[in-house]
C-alpha cells in the first residue's frame, strides 16, 4: 500500500484583514486526522480568477508533479480556481491523470476516486466559474444602488489625499490609518 501525503491548499483572494484561510485549513485538517493522513499546508491570498501567478499553488503543483504529495486537498472547489471551466479541467486533469495525485474537495464531496469523477469535475468547475462570474455582478449592482440613493461610500481614495502623511501621522499616535483618514 502506498504511503499517504496530503498536500492542502487554502486560498483566499484577498488579504487577512477581510478573510482568511483559517475555516479552510481547520476543515482540511480534521478531515486528514479522521484518515489518519499526514499532511502539509500550502495557503495564499491571491486570486485565482485573473490569471495572477499564484506562486504557492504553483510551488504545490511541482511538489506533487515530483511525488512529495498523492492527494490534493481543497476546502472548496472555488478555492483551487475560478479561472474558465476549460482552465480548472485541465488542471484537475493534469494533477489527477498526469501527475496520478487524487484531489480531494470537501465541502462539495469531490474525489477523484469516483467513478463519476469526469462528469463531476466539468459541472463544478463550471460552477466554480459561474459563482465568480454572478459575485462580480451582484457587487456592481450593489454599487449602482448605493450610488443611486446616496449611500455609497466605497471607491479608491481621492487623489488629494497623501497617504504617506497618513502613514507618518498614524506611527506617531495611537490611531489608525482609517481613523485618520475619517
Amino acid at each position: 500500500m502506498e504511503k499517504i501525503m496530503v498536500a492542502i491548499y487554502a486560498r483566499c483572494s484577498t488579504d487577512e484583514s477581510k478573510q482568511d484561510v483559517e475555516n479552510q485549513i481547520n476543515a482540511c485538517k480534521r478531515y486528514c486526522e479522521v484518515q489518519g493522513w499526514p499532511y502539509e499546508i500550502f495557503q495564499e491570498y491571491e486570486s485565482a480568477y485573473k490569471g495572477n501567478k499564484r506562486k504557492v499553488f504553483e510551488e504545490s503543483l511541482e511538489r506533487i508533479r515530483i511525488k512529495e504529495f498523492n492527494i490534493l486537498m481543497v476546502y472548496m472547489l472555488d478555492r483551487f480556481s475560478r479561472e474558465t471551466p476549460t482552465k480548472i479541467v485541465s488542471d484537475l486533469h493534469r494533477i489527477v491523470e498526469e501527475y496520478k495525485c487524487r484531489f480531494i474537495s470537501i465541502k462539495e464531496g469531490i474525489d477523484s476516486n469516483n467513478d463519476m469523477w469526469q462528469i463531476i469535475m466539468m459541472i463544478f468547475a463550471y460552477m466554480a466559474n459561474n459563482y465568480s462570474k454572478m459575485l462580480g455582478i451582484r457587487v456592481r449592482e450593489g454599487i449602482k444602488h448605493k450610488k443611486e440613493i446616496g449611500k455609497y461610500k466605497g471607491g479608491r481614495p481621492r487623489k488629494d489625499i497623501d497617504i504617506g502623511k497618513l502613514k507618518a501621522v498614524a506611527k506617531q499616535g495611537s490611531l489608525g490609518l482609517r481613523k485618520i483618514a475619517n
